[in-house]
């Protein structure tokens, strides 16, 4: 269960690891794609946390994680740097392909079918 403490300092991550991302991001997966980070989670510890991240303008949104989880140790510094004021110890990352715009899109798509289906009977 998330606690007042986790989901603050889930806050504080999203919001700065998203702005180092939108200026640096750029290098590492193209200019053309925007990563954006929809949610943050933060073990009880506080020691890792999982960033969810939507990827858009990229085939394989899955290639851009990866990339991603490959530098993990540069955006780790990064936000370390970004951070050292308010955070005793900066928290492991790892990065996650959030798909549940995908999945909504997918289930609209079936209940228009069902939908349309339902209007020829």
């Amino acid at each position: 269960m998330d606690n007042r403490r986790q989901n603050k300092m889930a806050s504080l991550l999203q919001e700065t690891m998203g702005n180092i991302l939108l200026k640096d991001v750029k290098a590492y997966v193209g200019s053309s794609v925007l990563v954006s980070i929809t949610s943050v989670k933060v073990s009880p510890d506080l020691s890792s946390a999982k960033f969810y991240v939507s990827v858009f303008n990229l085939e394989d949104a899955q290639q851009a994680v990866d990339i991603l989880n490959a530098s993990s140790h540069e955006w780790r510094k990064r936000l370390g740097a970004e951070l050292k004021h308010n955070l005793r110890i900066i928290p492991q990352i790892e990065f996650f392909l959030d798909d549940t715009l995908e999945y909504a899109q997918k289930m609209n798509e079936l209940f228009m079918n069902l939908k349309n289906e339902d209007k020829k009977k």
